[in-house]
């Protein structure tokens, strides 16, 4: 819908090392987060079961966004949705050239 804000964070290559720009983002409950392949890589995104809160994880279970498929060509879009999703962090990891990259996409308690 066009009330919903989009934040987009984009996956490239350089050097040999997989880059993620922003590597965090911070949201508020109901905002979507568009992951965007600008290079001919394959890129996954993943949430590590070990590093997200047991609320974080039910979250995205429930919502089947736990274990996304692979963004396997140049300007494949993942878009998750935080619609409901509980206040906290949602710390995740990119696999595509070279060493997992780490981000973090924070879902904020909105102030009244």
């Amino acid at each position: 819908p066009d009330h919903v804000t989009i934040h987009r964070v984009d996956l490239s290559s350089q050097g040999g090392q997989t880059r993620l720009l922003p590597r965090e983002t911070e949201i508020f409950s109901g905002e979507v987060v568009q992951f965007v392949v600008l290079d001919h890589r394959v890129h996954l995104v993943w949430f590590d079961e070990d590093q997200i809160t047991r609320s974080a994880l039910e979250f995205m279970r429930e919502t089947g966004q736990d274990k996304p498929p692979p963004l396997v060509e140049q300007g494949a879009r993942l878009v998750l949705s935080f619609e409901g999703a509980p206040v906290g962090s949602y710390p995740f990891l990119v696999d595509g050239n070279g060493p997992s990259v780490a981000g973090e996409i924070r879902v904020a308690q909105p102030t009244r």
